[in-house]
């Protein structure tokens, strides 16, 4: 196995838990690593310090896999039945869920969503593109699925550098739509060419909230994806929901996802894209679900925060759900803060979200917390 030496300080951050460092940090290399094999990392004076991918090429040339008494063989399906059995205890619905989050099951560069028998894959580490057959096949073994699809066609991977790829299948034969079973309600998604990965698992503790937001709320939804939050509001007493998506085929689901929970009359959803909806709107109201994917400054999205609020009628409540890039860490409150101080309305925090269990981070290391929730009380 290949050793890798890294500086006396890059060494202290590893064993203080650090899951990467960079380049510089490098002493020397003996030997070629190949992609996709894990070397054994140590510091200065020989010292293991564990197990890790190298990739001179990337920002983070080293990103750590396992612990200094952890064997390398067999890593890769020890991970991943570590993982499920992980969320065998921690989720509601294990069926439905995210089932490996990159660093934080200590597969970095790895991202898996489970849907039931079928599960979706995203790499972000050419270390992890090459091991694409060993993740197959191990996800298959440990939880008999049948199917495994790769999505690498999203903006995070051309973010981080890495090519683009179009789905394809790893393994069985996928269905391009499946269902989703969540906190009582159920959705119709799309994991050939919805966005991301299918479904937004890491909102889930947002739309279980919402059962106290929405009762007889009037409710405007500027980018709902295919209705993971309205559809929520709706089964729990929201009297009108205004809705818009801004690809066709996403409204369509949503409108499809919203009558299959029994919202037939309460409901609406028109193609648009949010900014513009949140530009033109006149009406204002009892509940707005701010999402901001589609946000790429912070400027942009201080701007969406500032409409938001210009459509929350007073001491209506403003949701809003921030992400990191293109939001700077630990820049999230005060970010909303600013759009808060700029629309001029007096807003009281009533609840703050992060990512659910099923999206374990690392302490200490805020850059792996990407999703931040704030619900607003505007005066």
């Amino acid at each position: 196995m290949v050793n890798t030496y890294l500086s006396r300080e890059a060494a202290r951050k590893l064993k203080h838990g650090a899951p990467w460092v960079r380049r510089e940090d490098i002493v020397s290399i003996e030997g070629t690593p190949s992609l996709g094999e894990a070397v054994q990392l140590r510091d200065e004076e020989g010292q293991l310090l564990g197990l890790a991918d190298v990739d001179l090429e990337a920002s983070y040339a080293v990103r750590r896999l396992g612990s200094a008494q952890e064997p390398a063989e067999g890593l890769i399906p020890r991970h991943v039945r570590h993982a499920f059995e992980r969320r065998a205890h921690l989720v509601d619905d294990p069926r439905f869920c995210r089932i490996i989050n990159d660093d934080g099951d200590a597969l970095p560069g790895l991202i898996v969503d489970r849907y039931d028998t079928h599960l979706v894959v995203q790499t972000l580490t050419r270390a992890m593109d090459a091991r694409l057959q060993e993740i197959s096949r191990a996800l298959v073994e440990v939880s008999g699925a049948e199917s495994v699809l790769l999505r690498n066609d999203t903006s995070r991977r051309r973010q981080l550098g890495l090519p683009a790829q179009r789905p394809h299948v790893l393994h069985g034969n996928p269905p391009r739509w499946t269902r989703v079973l969540e906190l009582g309600a159920r959705f119709t998604v799309d994991l050939t060419y919805g966005s991301g990965v299918g479904y937004p698992y890491d909102q889930r503790e947002l739309r279980r909230f919402l059962t106290r937001l929405s009762p007889n709320a009037r409710v405007l939804d500027p980018s709902c994806h295919v209705g993971g939050l309205f559809v929520h509001a709706g089964r729990h007493g929201a009297r009108s929901i205004l809705a818009f998506d801004s690809d066709a085929d996403t409204a369509d689901l949503a409108r499809e996802n919203a009558e299959a929970n029994g919202l037939m009359g309460r409901f609406q959803v028109e193609r648009g894209d949010a900014l513009d909806v949140l530009h033109g709107m006149q009406d204002t109201f009892d509940l707005v679900l701010l999402d901001t994917p589609e946000v790429t400054t912070p400027e942009g999205f201080v701007e969406q925060v500032r409409l938001g609020l210009k459509a929350t009628r007073h001491g209506g409540t403003l949701l809003v759900i921030g992400y990191q890039p293109p939001l700077p860490v630990g820049g999230f409150d005060d970010l909303v803060a600013e759009a808060c101080e700029q629309e001029e309305r007096r807003s009281f925090r009533m609840a703050r979200f992060g990512l659910p269990p099923d999206h374990p981070t690392l302490v200490g290391f805020s850059g792996t917390d990407y999703l931040s929730g704030l619900v607003l009380e505007a005066s």
